[in-house]
């Protein structure tokens, strides 16, 4: 049913109507920023820009767009290589916290570290991993999305996106096994 949604908002964006971009866009936004929020370890500002990115590629490419498989597949396909591109001209392999909780001493600062202290530990972890493992894994959990879809996606046969998945998670328990191990 949503493949035949996206397909009609398509024709009407191929046709001038500004509400079904609009319509499109809404449906979809979430589920990219949130995307790019875990792809940015959490930096909102930078998935809001990334996220405006990605629309701004499917706006320009949209006359050129071509109703083969889903439009969703499309969408995060522009996402996973705009997020690519980024970190690959800025060369960010590193996690940075948030220097605006670091420098607070704040006692809800300090509770919202707590509270985030797993979720920074995987992410952390997240982080560590190879690219395409990474987007895997982030594409199949956080997003819910099947292994064939995802292999669309990122441009693979269905057997290497199930690799980078089954890889992706034995890392990730290394090294999260690791951290637990170390911290007691």
């Amino acid at each position: 049913m949503k493949t035949i949604e996206d397909y009609i908002l398509i024709r009407k964006i191929k046709a001038g109507d500004t509400e079904a971009w609009e319509t499109l866009v809404t449906k979809y936004y979430d589920q990219i920023f949130s995307f790019c929020v875990r792809r940015c370890l959490g930096d909102r500002v930078l998935a809001t820009d990334l996220t405006q990115e990605i629309f701004l590629k499917v706006v320009e490419n949209m006359e050129n767009y071509k109703f083969s498989g889903k439009f969703f597949n499309y969408l995060f396909t522009i996402a996973v290589n705009v997020c690519n591109n980024y970190y690959h001209k800025k060369k960010l392999t590193q996690f940075e916290l948030d220097e605006t909780l670091l420098h607070s001493d704040s006692e809800m600062a300090i509770n919202q570290l707590i509270k985030q202290e797993n979720t920074n530990q995987l992410q952390i972890a997240l982080n560590t991993l190879p690219d395409i493992q990474k987007e895997a894994l982030i594409l199949k959990y956080y997003h819910d999305l099947k292994v064939k879809d995802i292999a669309k996606i990122i441009g693979v046969g269905v057997a290497t996106s199930q690799s980078r998945i089954n890889q992706g998670l034995k890392k990730l328990k290394k090294s999260l096994d690791r951290e637990e191990f170390m911290n007691g």
